[in-house]
């Protein structure tokens, strides 16, 4: 079952089939997002959508990702509107769409890189890495997916099958636990990492999706 992208070898796939044998649970939930990929399942905008303030766009931003969030937040074991917080972190509330080359959607809303293994398809771009606590701009290379539901399968098995991150598994709707998780494993190099995600998390918005 690993998740895979259409025309491309999949990428740490012994790692998935050890999934399989050790987190069933887990190896299930991947396979229903690599499912939901392969259909080319995308995020749709919520009802009655406003462009008028800030406050209504990410909240926009929220209900169109809950749907992808969910089998990621069975498949890792946290409440889906962490990993949307996540995504709203990484990309801006949907704002700063990691772009290909010839300025198409890279889906990456989790600004994972094109490191390791990876045989998808990549994008260079411009981006903001610490230093020694220092900003810095870069070009770096990014993964680049087909689809919304592909880039949510790829960071739910990052997660699950990344022994830097297995300490921000099954945090349930605990923000705070897992984002200093995300951050001791160095997901990046900013040193607020944790402080923003937390943040971002416990917002009145996602406060609110969580009760929904």
């Amino acid at each position: 079952f690993p998740v895979t992208i259409p025309g491309k070898k999949t990428a740490a796939a012994s790692s998935m089939q050890l999934l399989a044998l050790q987190k069933p649970a887990i190896a299930k939930a991947l396979q229903q997002l690599e499912q939901d990929g392969v259909q080319g399942v995308t995020a749709k905008p919520a009802a009655g959508r406003t462009n008028n303030t800030q406050n209504a766009n990410s909240g926009d931003f929220i209900q169109s990702m809950l749907n992808h969030a969910a089998p990621a937040a069975r498949a890792i074991g946290v409440e889906p509107q962490l990993i949307v917080a996540h995504a709203a972190l990484e990309s801006g509330w949907g704002k700063r769409n990691i772009k290909n080359a010839d300025g198409s959607n890279s889906h990456n809303l989790f600004g994972i890189k094109a490191t390791g293994n990876w045989k998808g398809a990549t994008t260079d771009v411009l981006t903001t890495e610490y230093v020694d606590g220092v900003a810095q701009k870069r070009v770096e290379r990014f993964r680049s997916y087909p689809s919304y539901a592909h880039a949510f399968a790829d960071y739910a098995r990052l997660l699950s099958t990344n022994s830097r991150y297995q300490d921000a598994l099954n945090k349930g709707a605990d923000a705070v636990g897992f984002a200093r998780a995300l951050a001791k494993g160095g997901y990046a190099t900013d040193p607020n990492y944790a402080a923003k995600l937390s943040q971002v998390a416990g917002s009145e918005k996602m406060q609110i999706a969580a009760r929904s």
